[in-house]
């Protein structure tokens, strides 16, 4: 039986992933010569770039007809993706395509590049990327794609499905549907869009940013299971953070940015532009990678090669008003929600995606607007494609909660710190009872009554899966945890607020049995709910009352 695909097109990057009905979940795939690892998560992603190459032999001259093309994928026309990349070493060549998505749904018979003596359109380009990419998939899993789904923007016109869909019969897909990006983004995040929920989505890429307010439909609607209510969008993305790189690079040096901007390694520096802006997701200081030549072309012969720290970097996005144009956009997004009935309080979630959303500061923006525990923000390169793949699947996603979360407590005889998981990863909700109960002594600090009953709760975030996790801090800051290493990050979710109730009457520091009973369950918008009985008095404290957000 075929498998369902599900593909991300992007517009600096591409993903592809295939259901595994064995494991119940998507798989991100990796392509081998076309994939290159992201740095963080090593999430396999394929540049959305294009090296048009025919070759000669009577397989590739057979394969570009039509006909044959929808049941065959017969030698090549292109190199695509990582291959694409590196064989567009020496600067810019007519036959190299950096990106068509933002041409394809705008002007898809636009003329991208003249190589081979004619001119190539974004529609054409696209097909030729999608071809590659299906030549590929078939090598390297012995399977023709004949069952995908590809995503699109929440904005995009009719004509740009249309695109998709006839590229997709000339490539012999047999069956394609698509689904919107938001749509994909929170079934690849793990929740169950058959009930209603208010996503305010997050996407910042490579060429674009774009926020939208998206209401999925819920339980027995019919059509399609989500809403855009509101949408903005800059053409602002990481592709201008790296030209920004080369230009500071410049002025380090004295130089005009426009000499270096008409070299013909001006490629290749943004390239490493690039590569150091990644360097810098987790290293606090990282080198533009010049070689010999390159150094000696610029006329920078004898200089040593330039560095940037991340406050360096952050500085250069604060310079260029990248925070504020974020901050900016989603005021004028929840206005927009506004106007059409949706308050800031109405959203339930926070879906973030995009590899730009991983540059430093971007999250504090979004932390500091609308809190930590309502961000979804560990799958920035594979929600979107695993969620197509879902999609496909016709699979129906149950919440689920995501890290493990555990309260605070001390041994009574070591007085050793313990983390006691109260709520497993993995976890569905809303749970319709209590999921863990235990009895507890309050803490009498300086031995004196306790009048109070406090309780932390702490998300435990863990190494998971074949792949590296990333997460943020408590101070926003980005972490990477490898599976080798068994490495947890202990976050506290209420320091500042641990205290649940009153004690009446105190409770004695010489008593050492149990005061009170607590239970713990999951709401239907993901709050740690407490039900918390004084044994002492008999009394109720608490009655499923919501603790933490939790993720």
């Amino acid at each position: 039986m075929p498998h369902q695909w599900g593909c991300d097109l992007g517009t600096t990057n591409s993903a592809l992933a295939v259901w595994s009905a064995e494991r119940a979940e998507p798989q991100m795939v990796d392509l081998d010569e076309i994939s290159r690892p992201m740095m963080l998560t090593e999430a396999p992603v394929i540049p959305s770039a294009v090296f048009l190459y025919h070759g000669n032999d009577w397989k590739s001259r057979i394969g570009r007809i039509p006909f044959v093309e929808r049941r065959w994928l017969l030698g090549r026309q292109a190199f695509i993706g990582n291959m694409a990349v590196q064989s567009n070493f020496e600067g810019r060549s007519p036959n190299y395509v950096e990106s068509f998505k933002p041409m394809l749904s705008r002007q898809a018979t636009r003329v991208m590049t003249r190589a081979g003596g004619r001119a190539w359109s974004a529609r054409e380009i696209a097909r030729i990327f999608m071809r590659e990419l299906l030549a590929q998939a078939q090598k390297v899993h012995g399977e023709r794609i004949r069952d995908l789904t590809m995503t699109v923007p929440v904005d995009s016109f009719e004509h740009y499905r249309a695109e998709l869909l006839d590229m997709a019969q000339r490539l012999g897909i047999k069956r394609f549907q698509t689904v919107d990006e938001p749509v994909a983004a929170a079934l690849g995040y793990g929740l169950n869009t058959e009930r209603e929920l208010t996503l305010l989505v997050f996407d910042f890429g490579g060429g674009t940013l774009d926020v939208a307010i998206v209401r999925t439909t819920g339980p027995g609607k019919a059509g399609t299971p989500a809403e855009v209510v509101a949408k903005q969008g800059l053409n602002l993305g990481g592709n201008n953070v790296d030209v920004w790189l080369v230009e500071h690079f410049a002025k380090q040096f004295g130089l005009d940015p426009a000499l270096w901007r008409g070299t013909e390694w001006y490629q290749a520096l943004i390239d490493a532009a690039q590569a150091l802006k990644e360097d810098l997701y987790l290293k606090e200081t990282a080198t533009l990678g010049l070689s010999d030549k390159m150094m000696v072309d610029l006329g920078l012969r004898g200089q040593e090669r330039p560095t940037l720290t991340r406050d360096g970097l952050i500085a250069v996005l604060a310079g260029h008003g990248l925070y504020d144009d974020i901050d900016r956009l989603i005021n004028q997004l929840l206005e927009e929600g506004k106007q059409r009935g949706i308050e800031r309080s109405d959203i339930d979630e926070v879906l973030i995606t995009g590899g730009s959303s991983l540059l430093p500061d971007v999250h504090k923006v979004l932390a500091d607007e609308f809190g930590r525990s309502m961000l979804r923000d560990w799958l920035p390169f594979e929600a979107v494609a695993n969620g197509a793949c879902v999609y496909a699947s016709g699979h129906k996603v149950q919440d689920f909660i995501r890290h493990d979360y555990a309260l605070l407590t001390f041994d009574r005889e070591s007085k050793e710190q313990q983390y006691p998981v109260i709520v497993p990863r993995g976890t569905q909700y809303p749970t319709t009872e209590i999921i863990w109960e235990d009895y507890f002594t309050p803490t009498c600090p300086r031995n004196e009554p306790a009048q109070e009953f406090e309780l932390k709760i702490y998300e435990l975030s863990r190494a998971s899966g074949p792949q590296k996790e990333i997460g943020f801090d408590e101070n926003s800051r980005l972490r990477v945890l490898d599976r080798k290493t068994d490495e947890v990050v202990i976050v506290c979710l209420n320091e500042t607020d641990a205290t649940l109730g009153k004690l009446r009457p105190p409770h004695p520091p010489e008593r050492r049995d149990a005061r009170l009973r607590i239970g713990f369950g999951i709401s239907v918008d993901r709050y740690l709910t407490a039900t918390v009985t004084d044994l002492m008095s008999g009394t109720r404290l608490m009655d499923g009352q919501p603790v933490v957000k939790l993720r």
